[in-house]
């Protein structure tokens, strides 16, 4: 008889120990953030996207003025190849198209691409624009060449016939035929440099250093 007594008791006592049990559960499934909470965690947002807001501008601009440099480079040796291949001088002109009338030299660099290139003959058999398919928004790269006139010439044979090439050790600012690509609000610049009057190109990137002849104007 004790022991049907046992069972009931047991199962009262449980149900007795926590009486406020679903209420309690309830109140802590309804808590949220707090006003101070969600202050902190807007101070932290803030500071970790002024961190890595300059990181992300200056990689795009890597980007930006990588994909340029890259189709100057590729744009010079497809000019050279054509005149070895149709056995005629290929000039390549550099020309900004925004504003019109702007020249590009070294005092005076084109702010405002997207800028073009012709590979002019008469009449020009190819233009090529330098924006990126259309990711590239005007005022966002610079482009300069070195030299007061802002073009090149390859003859039959592919090689330099104006401007004039030099070659000095080390290397001097004035010796290939060099075209900067650089972001307008400042950073890391890149280049391509026609280097030997047999037309032979290199790539570099930074500021010119005198002593070691290496680097962009």
């Amino acid at each position: 008889m004790k022991t049907p007594i046992l069972l009931k008791v047991l199962p009262i006592s449980a149900t007795k120990a926590n009486p406020n049990f679903k209420k309690t559960a309830s109140r802590k499934g309804d808590q949220g953030f707090t006003l101070l909470e969600v202050l902190v965690i807007a101070l932290i947002v803030g500071i970790l996207s002024s961190i890595a807001a300059p990181s992300w501008v200056a990689f795009i601009n890597r980007q930006r003025v990588r994909t340029v440099n890259d189709r100057v480079l590729q744009t010079l040796r497809t000019a050279q190849s054509e005149a070895k291949r149709t056995k005629r001088d290929i000039t390549v002109t550099f020309n900004p198209t925004d504003p019109p009338t702007l020249t590009i030299n070294p005092t005076n660099p084109a702010t405002n691409p997207p800028v073009q290139t012709a590979l002019t003959t008469t009449p020009p058999i190819q233009t090529v624009t330098f924006d990126g398919g259309g990711e590239i928004k005007p005022g966002t790269i610079t482009l300069l060449t070195n030299k007061p006139l802002p073009s090149i010439t390859f003859n039959y044979q592919g090689n330099i016939t104006s401007p004039s090439i030099q070659s000095s050790t080390p290397r001097q600012t004035t010796d290939g035929f060099t075209v900067t690509v650089a972001p307008a609000r400042g950073g890391a610049k890149q280049c391509v440099i026609v280097e030997t009057i047999l037309g032979a190109m290199r790539t570099d990137e930074g500021t010119f250093n005198t002593s070691t002849g290496q680097g962009c104007p």
